[in-house]
């Protein structure tokens, strides 16, 4: 098969990408492993308080559908179920559909998304226990009620989001605690450092005092308010947020049957005393995201290490090019940011790539980069406090890597 562009990820970038590709005529095909495309978006139903009142409900499933419907008028190919394992020089890619073996492309872009980090539990091998982005995609993608009686483990803006969709969607969410503090979780069980990320998310609260407070945390942390975190007054859409709690196991001899909650200091640190028993039958874990890059090892792209907007990305300029020539990215790979922002970059790899083809204006290029910036101060979940840092460090990365000469800018 012979194309002009292969698109990897079939999520929200990628489709977008595809449909500013088709748009100007480039044969292009889009290759996904989930089994039909979408992404990301097949789970995502929330409200969104930046749109106007009358269109606030963000349903991705809904968008999702309208954007793959654009693109397949536009002669897209969608390969779905299919995994690329192998990219040549040249860009011969193969791939694992047992009727096309391997696709010759000019160009690829790479918008793998994300992969959940793992936060082990002391029992999160029972059966009941389950990851954020899996209960996701239960709740609203297949309408399934993933259990009863449900507790979070790990408070961060993905984990809050997907509560309170789950609580929309009539299941019982008893409450939201940190894990063990361990070497393994890091900061996910430092209740400062959790209260100060509650702001990226304090938005999406209904109540006007919360709202308020979210505000107030992004400064400096008193240790009043960390002490009178103890009282549990935090609630998200009713949803209790224990910041001075974490699980230290998870009980039952198979299935889950109950968690063992104890008190953490206002340092994380697990307090002697009281412990608690809170019968479930289900727990949510959520260990944070991490950009997807294992494509980006196939063709060679030079990676690197930017914690504050993800961890481990491909290099690459500010419309989105790679170390290596006729190689984009767009999407949750250049760093962990929300469905518009990746939608917005979709676009603006698709026209990276045209402009190297000489196929649009530079102007048609400064707009698009303009319209990331834009989604990106107009997203409702700040999933890294420190994005725009993180943008400005992979631009100096960037920078002194054509410096040395190895690529020109």
């Amino acid at each position: 098969m012979k194309v002009d562009v292969v698109i990897i990820g079939a999520g929200p970038a990628g489709i977008v990408s595809s449909i500013e590709l088709a748009k100007r005529g480039l044969k292009t095909v889009v290759i996904d492993e989930y089994f039909k495309p979408g992404g990301r978006l097949l789970g995502q139903l929330y409200e969104d308080p930046n749109l106007p009142k009358e269109n606030r409900q963000w349903n991705g499933k809904v968008i999702a559908s309208q954007l793959i419907d654009e693109a397949v008028a536009l002669g897209v190919t969608f390969i779905c179920q299919t995994t690329v394992w192998k990219i040549e020089e040249s860009f011969i890619v193969y791939i694992t559909d047992k009727d096309i073996k391997e696709i010759h492309a000019k160009s690829i872009i790479l918008a793998t998304g994300a992969l959940e980090k793992a936060l082990p539990v002391p029992g999160w091998t029972k059966v009941g226990v389950i990851s954020v982005g899996a209960a996701q995609t239960f709740t609203n993608l297949h309408n399934v009620k993933v259990g009863e009686r449900i507790l979070f483990v790990g408070i961060d803006p993905l984990s809050i989001s997907v509560a309170i969709e789950m609580k929309n969607s009539g299941i019982d969410v008893l409450g939201m605690v940190l894990p063990t503090p361990s070497t393994l979780s890091g900061f996910k069980s430092d209740p400062k450092t959790i209260l100060e990320s509650l702001a990226l998310v304090s938005n999406l609260a209904p109540n006007k005092l919360f709202r308020f407070f979210g505000k107030f945390v992004k400064g400096k942390i008193s240790s009043i308010t960390l002490s009178i975190l103890k009282y549990n007054l935090i609630k998200i859409n009713g949803i209790p947020i224990f910041l001075r709690k974490a699980v230290t196991e998870i009980n039952g001899v198979h299935e889950v049957e109950s968690v063992t909650i104890r008190e953490l200091s206002t340092k994380g640190e697990i307090m002697q005393g009281k412990v608690e028993t809170l019968v479930v039958d289900t727990v949510c874990i959520s260990g944070g995201l991490l950009p997807l890059v294992d494509s980006t090892q196939l063709v060679n792209c030079k990676l690197v290490d930017i914690p504050e907007i993800g961890g481990i990305v491909p290099l690459h300029n500010k419309y989105l090019k790679t170390t290596v020539n006729g190689v984009y990215v767009a999407g949750n790979i250049t760093g962990i940011e929300g469905a518009k922002v990746a939608m917005a970059q979709g676009k603006l790899a698709a026209l990276s790539l045209l402009n190297d083809l000489q196929l649009v204006e530079q102007a048609e290029l400064l707009e698009a980069y303009d319209l990331v910036e834009e989604a990106r101060k107009a997203s409702p979940i700040l999933f890294q406090p420190d994005i725009r840092k993180g943008r400005n460090i992979m631009q100096e990365k960037w920078e002194e890597y054509c410096a040395s000469g190895s690529v020109v800018s």
